[in-house]
């Protein structure tokens, strides 16, 4: 497992305006989770598994206590690894309560992005290195 620390701040809207409520959506609870997923994921696998080269397959949120902007704590784990996909749990805190739990299932995507294509052995041992951190 590994730890992604970072303050959830509202990002612009379209049309470059902010919200000024302190409570944070639950699109961008699923953004800080990507954040974080994908901070870890260049960590451990840099230009092996790079984000750009995954499609999302499946994405699932279950929130257990309010969140608001302002500093945040993620564990990242790697649940799973498939054949062409890996799956990542995010769980959020704030305060140190549990705010929500967010998974994320992803497909490396082979050329012309419609369909998956397996992970390598050498994307494999990468991976690898994600639960060591």
């Amino acid at each position: 497992m590994a730890l992604y620390t970072a303050p959830i701040t509202h990002r612009p809207e379209h049309d470059g305006s902010t919200l000024d409520s302190p409570h944070v959506t639950y699109f961008l609870a699923v953004e800080y989770a990507s954040d974080a997923w994908r901070a870890m994921l260049d960590k451990s696998c840099g230009e092996l598994l790079p984000a750009t080269d995954l499609g999302v397959v499946d994405v699932s949120g279950q929130f257990t206590k309010e969140m608001f902007v302002g500093e945040a704590t993620a564990e990242v784990e790697l649940a799973h690894v498939g054949t062409s996909s890996i799956g990542f749990r995010v769980t959020i805190y704030q305060g140190g309560q549990q705010c929500a739990v967010i998974t994320t299932v992803l497909a490396q995507l082979a050329d012309g992005r419609t369909r998956s294509r397996p992970l390598s052995h050498e994307q494999r041992t990468a991976l690898e290195r994600f639960t060591q951190m």
